[in-house]
Formats: structure tokens, C-alpha cells, sequence
């Protein structure tokens, strides 16, 4: 079932509710917070200018207009390499800053289409057939990335994943 357009007051209550998910989620993906910031609040001012024709899965298309958003930023201009970014800790303990710093460094060893897919289905919950939707490919295209990004980062981390 089709939703209606999304209203200003969906879009300020998706930005209050979800901005600081989307945004963690897209950090693990692009990797540069002022890259991410400037997608998401790009993605937010294309939803009130030209909204998308249904509300469905708004969380999706967000992410995914400021995926874009952000890939075309860097490629603009022309970073030689990915940073390595750590989110920062806030009062965690050691563990967990380290399982944070752990994950940072398995996603550094993706490519940023499978960052992106691994983060989309385990950061935003969404199952292969809404990646496949969101990303405009075969839900097999998204079952093997995955397949390959799992083994890349299990051969990085030296276990099961």
C-alpha cells in the first residue's frame, strides 16, 4: 500500500527522530563527517523541495539521496584515499569503544558499495529486498555482495562475521 506525500511536519519529525541514525549510518559508508553532514542536510532540503511520491520507506530514501549526494561530493574533490574515521565515545567503556574501533576497521576494508549495503542492512535494518529496491539492483546482486563482504571482512578480522 502507497502512502501519501510526506508533509514539512513529516520531514521535521524524521529529522528530529531520525537525523543522528541516518547520520552514523552514513559515517560508516562515506567516512568524512563534513561530507556526511552536508548529504544529509542536502537530502533533508530535497525531501521538502521535491519529496518523493509515497512515504514508505523515507529512512531508505534519505540514505540513499544522501549516499549519492556524498559519493558525488568526493569524487568532486577527488580524495585520494578514504579517512579512517572513529565515532567518538561517549562515556563508553573501553569494550565498547573497541568493538567500535573493530568495526571502523573491517568496513575500512570494503569497498564503499559493500560499506554501504553491510551498513543498510545491519545498521538500518532493512532486509535485501528493500537494499536491492533502494540501490536499483537484483536482490542476488545485494546476497552476493553481502556473501563477499562478510568473507573480506572475516579474513580481516581472523573470525566468523
Amino acid at each position: 500500500m502507497c502512502m501519501s506525500q510526506p508533509t514539512a511536519q513529516t520531514w521535521e519529525q524524521l529529522y528530529r527522530d531520525e537525523f543522528p541514525r541516518l547520520y552514523r549510518a552514513l559515517l560508516m559508508v562515506l567516512r568524512d563527517r563534513d561530507l556526511v553532514l552536508d548529504a544529509l542536510h542536502d537530502a533533508f532540503a530535497e525531501g521538502l523541495e521535491r519529496p518523493p511520491g509515497h512515504s514508505d520507506n523515507l529512512m531508505g530514501w534519505l540514505f540513499r539521496v544522501a549516499l549519492r549526494r556524498g559519493r558525488r561530493s568526493y569524487r568532486r574533490r577527488m580524495l585520494s584515499a578514504l579517512r579512517s574515521v572513529v565515532l567518538p565515545a561517549a562515556r563508553d567503556d573501553i569494550a565498547s569503544a573497541l568493538d567500535r574501533a573493530e568495526v571502523n576497521r573491517l568496513l575500512g576494508m570494503l569497498s564503499a558499495r559493500q560499506r554501504a549495503i553491510v551498513v543498510a542492512e545491519y545498521y538500518l535494518d532493512l532486509d535485501q529486498d528493500e537494499i536491492a529496491q533502494l540501490f536499483g539492483v537484483q536482490r542476488g546482486t545485494i546476497a552476493a555482495t553481502l556473501a563477499q563482504a562478510r568473507a573480506r571482512m572475516r579474513a580481516g578480522g581472523g573470525q566468523d562475521v
